[in-house]
């Protein structure tokens, strides 16, 4: 059942929606707060590195984490005198001269030189430019490791909870599934059981009609009456077991043969055109030839029935109504059945397709009950295909694209 797919992905994408952003949320909270604590620390170390401390190790009061670190004095004359530091980490003069250009170089005068993994904070002096730097390293290794490793555990908690979101979603619709398929066994035993008293009664009241006609004209109204309403209701009972027979072909094997579209078009078109003249409109058709599709021939039969069955309802009175079958590019052909009458409102169109659906209040005294085009949607879509409705030069255009037979 398409209904519970639909729904059952929708509770799933919801659900991986929520998970996604409360993981991506959390995540994102705890790499902000290890990097601006890295660079709380390091900026209170270069603070104490300025200050003028001895100390080899810089590390934030009440803080167990020790920053090496070096500083040096540029002086006016370009000379670089290193005035503190931790030398087994920084033994290199040459590497510490270095570093001094680059953060004369820098615009700012607090900044990171990210390829050597140093902080820097540059002062100015009666003597030259004192710059202090600090080693980050240990802090980008880790926001490295926790971008790595977190990434990987977000992605793994993430897939977790896919996994029981899919399970989850399984219990959670089986109840609506359930009842949808007591719905649909109730319509179709329902349709059956009513099928063999609707057949006694069209049969007693058509041998009422010949014993009584005549009798008085109230009699022959009411004998009218009941036949009217026995066909009412033979025509509703056929479309409901036509659509609990599309359920179980729908939940069963279906049993395909090669058909020859063009063929079953003619044949249908022939069978409505007496039904057109009767009604004083006009039909018109157009069939290419070679047309053939993969399906169950009552099914296709059904649906290009309920198409001519609503133009000669709903054509405009002495009207044009087309019946156009054309291939659709290489791999598909289209069924067209246009009828010229009022535009159908676009924010109707969809609801054509659903069961029981009358847009036109007309409708509920024309004997219709809103099932044929969803029959005809639903078949349509059982054989791989699509229907849908155009309005375009004066005329409601319904369409059914069918995949062609290999």
């Amino acid at each position: 059942m398409k209904e519970i797919g639909r729904l059952r992905l929708k509770f799933i994408l919801y659900n991986m929606l929520i998970v996604t952003a409360v993981i991506g949320v959390t995540f994102g909270a705890l790499v902000s707060v290890v990097r601006q604590k890295g660079d709380r620390e390091s900026g209170l170390a270069l603070e104490r590195g300025l200050s003028g401390g001895e100390e080899e190790l810089l590390a934030e009061p009440g803080s167990s984490v020790r920053i090496p670190y070096f500083s040096v004095l540029v002086e006016p004359d370009g000379r670089v005198v290193t005035k503190a530091g931790y030398d087994p980490f920084f033994p290199d003069a040459e590497f510490r001269e270095r570093m001094a250009l680059l953060g004369m170089q820098a615009e700012e005068a607090d900044g990171v030189l990210s390829g050597y993994h140093l902080r820097f904070l540059r002062r100015e002096q009666p003597e030259g430019h004192l710059l202090v730097f600090v080693d980050t390293s240990y802090g980008d290794s880790l926001r490295s490791g926790i971008l790595r490793y977190g990434g990987l555990a977000c992605a793994g908690i993430w897939i977790v909870f896919l996994g029981l979101s899919c399970l989850f979603s399984g219990w959670a619709v089986k109840p609506v599934r359930d009842s949808v398929r007591q719905q649909k066994r109730f319509i179709a035993d329902a349709s059956h059981e009513l099928k063999t008293p609707l057949t006694v009664i069209t049969a007693d009241a058509a041998l009422l009609a010949q014993r009584c006609s005549g009798l008085s004209e109230e009699t022959d109204r009411w004998l009218s009456h009941i036949n009217q309403e026995c066909a009412a209701m033979k025509k509703l009972v056929e479309s409901l077991l036509l659509l609990a027979k599309g359920d179980a072909c729908a939940e069963g094997k279906r049993a395909r043969e090669r058909l020859d579209l063009s063929g079953l078009v003619t044949e249908k078109a022939l069978v409505f055109d007496p039904l057109f003249f009767q009604e004083g409109k006009q039909l018109e058709t157009r069939v290419e030839e070679g047309i053939f599709v993969m399906g169950e021939g009552g099914q296709l039969a059904q649906l290009i029935q309920a198409l001519l069955d609503n133009a000669v309802k709903y054509g405009a009175e002495g009207g044009l109504t087309e019946v156009r079958l054309e291939r659709c590019g290489k791999k598909a052909a289209r069924i067209w059945v246009n009828s010229q009458g009022p535009e159908i409102p676009k924010e109707k169109r969809a609801l054509l397709f659903q069961r029981f659906y009358r847009g036109d209040p007309a409708r509920e005294t024309d004997g219709s009950f809103g099932l044929g085009l969803a029959i005809a949607g639903e078949a349509a879509r059982r054989h791989g295909g699509k229907m849908g409705v155009e309005y375009k030069d004066g005329m409601n255009c319904f369409y059914a694209v069918l995949p062609l037979a290999r």
